[in-house]
């Protein structure tokens, strides 16, 4: 048993499942995947993101985390978004795969936001999002000391999981400040065995961050996200970037009681950006892991007289 929650155990920093033996097994867990560039990613958990930079972008994140670590989270997205000015409306695409231990989930998300605005540069978002998951669980690849144990006979096999979600946003060309809950439903997944059963959870994100203009050449953004989730711990991510002539950003980030990172980001124009982060743990990071390691790839779209961004591209 101490193999199994070796494994199972693998996201104690967001991704936890706890593992109960008998007749059944229920697992509760931060189901939805953690970034450290949070702050460019934020269409996955708010939909009212939707776009708010004013031209068509397309982001790509790879997420190695807890890289040494048997069974450690491996996740990949792709999120398109831009806006519609006509309409005063933002669409949205999300394209999610995340894998850990035997468990396997792909997701697809679409994204509606209606902006309203308030005063001078200041809007109003509103956010929908719909979609699904897949999710998998190979549940019999795992080493147990009982081979009988009917916990562990059967594998979940492609569940279909809709779900969906809601946010608000204020924000302007030097802020954002929000709300957001992506997934509301509490789908229920069961292997072909009825004694082995899962059940997502309600999560709920807080988010914000301000741009100052320290100099002609200096600007520093500080952000915040905070996580919760039923039955497992709140999380809150700070980080704070300083951009250089607006081409390069570099600053660190921490997470609560969790880990500590850093990140560089390089604008390589107005429309492509690159970014790498690297964060360890605080619990032992030697003894578990080698760190965690995210690339960022991302390109605005800037078309026609009217393609301009609605808020430059500091968030």
């Amino acid at each position: 048993m101490k193999k199994i929650r070796n494994i199972l155990f693998v996201r104690i920093a967001g991704f936890t499942l706890y593992l109960l033996t008998g007749l059944s097994f229920y697992g509760i867990s931060q189901q939805d995947p953690v970034y450290t560039q949070y702050m460019n990613n934020l269409l996955t958990i708010q939909p009212a993101y939707a776009g708010i930079s004013g031209s068509l972008n397309i982001t790509g994140i790879s997420r190695a985390q807890w890289v040494g670590f048997e069974g450690a989270p491996n996740t990949n997205t792709l999120t398109i978004n831009g806006p519609l000015r006509r309409f005063n409306v933002g669409l949205g695409l999300s394209i999610v795969n995340d894998k850990w231990g035997p468990i396997r989930q792909n997701g697809v998300y679409v994204d509606y936001a209606f902006r309203v605005k308030l005063r001078q540069d200041q809007f109003l978002s509103f956010g929908i999002k719909g979609g699904f998951n897949i999710y998998q669980a190979y549940l019999t690849d795992i080493v147990v000391n009982d081979p009988n144990d009917p916990v562990f006979a059967y594998d979940v096999n492609f569940k279909f999981l809709p779900n969906f979600g809601l946010g608000i946003m204020w924000h302007s060309d030097r802020f954002f400040l929000g709300v957001s809950s992506p997934k509301i439903l509490k789908n229920r997944i069961q292997s072909q065995s009825t004694e082995t059963v899962y059940r997502e959870v309600l999560h709920f994100y807080a988010m914000g961050g301000y741009v100052f203009f320290l100099s002609d050449v200096l600007k520093f953004k500080p952000t915040v996200l905070y996580r919760w989730a039923e039955r497992t711990p709140s999380f809150v991510d700070f980080s704070g970037n300083f951009l250089l002539y607006d081409r390069v950003w570099i600053g660190a980030t921490y997470r609560l009681k969790n880990s500590y990172g850093l990140i560089f980001q390089f604008n390589v124009n107005t429309q492509l950006k690159f970014g790498y982060s690297y964060d360890q743990t605080t619990f032992h990071p030697t003894q578990v892991n080698s760190g965690t390691h995210e690339f960022l790839i991302s390109y605005d779209f800037v078309y026609g007289r009217r393609g301009r961004q609605i808020v430059p591209r500091y968030f």
